[in-house]
């Protein structure tokens, strides 16, 4: 009797990875990749204001910073659930045009991943997890990402890059 092997899974020929942000954290980001490259593509000020927000985000200054965290984040998903629709359905065409950048896969590197750590109490800050995309010639892209997302974005990247992901 034959026996039912198991062949490993397909890449898909698209994923949405994001929101991810620059490292000055003003310009939130989504990644568009494809098997042959990764488009970045920019969301408004705005729109990064809300998707900062999405996840669950600690309140400040009480009761108004609880209530503003409160109707923000409910907005921040509803955003985050259309622009992904919104780049899942895109033309590839469309979205390989300005304003996105195009990152091919042949010109890079590497995709490194690096996850997050709590600075010292002198520097009081918070260490976001990072993905550095470095190219060929040695210039490195940075994305910034919530916590919440770099597993997810990490499987995802992974999975339709197998040989340049590493994790630092």
């Amino acid at each position: 009797m034959p026996s039912a092997g198991f062949a490993p899974a397909a890449a898909p020929d698209r994923a949405i990875v994001g929101p991810v942000f620059n490292s000055a954290g003003f310009q939130y980001w989504y990644l568009a990749c494809f098997k042959d490259c990764i488009v970045a593509a920019p969301q408004g000020i705005w729109d990064g204001l809300m998707l900062a927000m999405s996840n669950s985000v600690p309140p400040i200054f009480g009761l108004l910073g609880a209530l503003i965290v409160a109707v923000a984040s409910k907005r921040g998903q509803t955003l985050r659930q259309r622009i992904e629709a919104k780049l899942t359905t895109a033309p590839n065409s469309q979205l390989r045009m300005k304003p996105n950048t195009v990152h091919s896969v042949s010109q890079l590197r590497s995709i490194t991943f690096k996850g997050a750590k709590f600075a010292g109490a002198s520097a009081g800050a918070l260490i976001t997890p990072d993905i550095i995309l470095e190219t060929l010639s040695g210039k490195k892209y940075k994305f910034g990402v919530q916590g919440p997302d770099f597993a997810k974005a990490t499987a995802q990247l992974t999975q339709m890059y197998p040989t340049l992901c590493k994790s630092v």
